[in-house]
């Protein structure tokens, strides 16, 4: 069984490069996507993770540049599908950004990681404002430890650094195995200057609970995928569908 896998961005922000990548060129501004994933798997509509509103990620800019593309709802017709008709929300971690729409899928199954789940309840205070409880509320979560099938040619993969849960999502596609990254990332954290490439083959996000289980997330799927989707990179948001 394979897929095709289609992005579906809501908006763009700009940040501080060196968020996504752990170290490097904190001086320099790029374009982050809030952007989330539709897989069409036989009968069952999968999205992965579902992004965040307008009005909500405002609260979280603080004044940075924003430019807001599509609704959920408008970004679902362009796949000829609407909140009730997700069967299946594979939520690659519980940041305010990732999940802010979930809830509107009323009959979805949501799946995430048991650390995750348990971490989003009790944060970190350095963490704490990277979740928020209304969004959680009343979802039917799935809960899964480590990496598993979720359906045929669509699998979980235990990515944990950037969260404590965090996991990627491999799928099989006519080009070969798809990793959505599920951290916060961009091409360059697979792909680092060519200067760096001795040292770190990767690059962990510059935000993470564990900077080292990060960098060997990283590399766990750069090493198990033939196309990598990060999670936050504006080019592959703006695809139309992937592969």
């Amino acid at each position: 069984m394979t897929y095709t896998i289609k992005p579906l961005l809501l908006s763009k922000y700009r940040v501080s490069k060196g968020q996504l990548t752990y170290l490097v060129d904190w001086d320099k501004q790029i374009w982050a996507a809030v952007v989330f994933w539709y897989i069409k798997a036989g009968d069952k509509n999968i999205l992965v993770d579902t992004g965040i509103s307008q009005t909500d990620i405002q609260k979280y800019l603080y004044g940075q540049p924003y430019e807001h593309i599509r609704s959920f709802t408008e970004a679902l017709n362009l796949v000829n599908i609407t909140p009730e008709d997700v069967d299946v929300i594979i939520q690659t971690h519980l940041h305010f950004d990732h999940c802010g729409h979930s809830a509107l899928c009323k009959r979805a199954k949501v799946i995430v990681q048991e650390a995750e789940l348990n971490f989003a309840y009790s944060p970190h205070a350095l963490f704490f404002g990277s979740y928020n409880m209304r969004f959680l509320k009343d979802l039917r979560f799935h809960v899964v430890t480590g990496d598993c099938e979720i359906l045929p040619g669509i699998r979980v993969l235990l990515a944990p650094g950037h969260s404590p849960g965090t996991q990627a999502v491999a799928v099989d596609t006519k080009e070969g195995v798809a990793i959505i990254s599920g951290f916060c990332c961009i091409k360059e954290n697979f792909f680092p200057p060519e200067q760096m490439r001795t040292r770190w083959p990767v690059l962990a996000p510059g935000v993470s609970v564990n900077s080292l289980q990060a960098f060997d997330s990283a590399l766990k799927i750069k090493g198990l995928a033939d196309i990598i989707i990060p999670s936050h990179d504006l080019e592959t948001a703006q695809r139309e569908e992937i592969p």
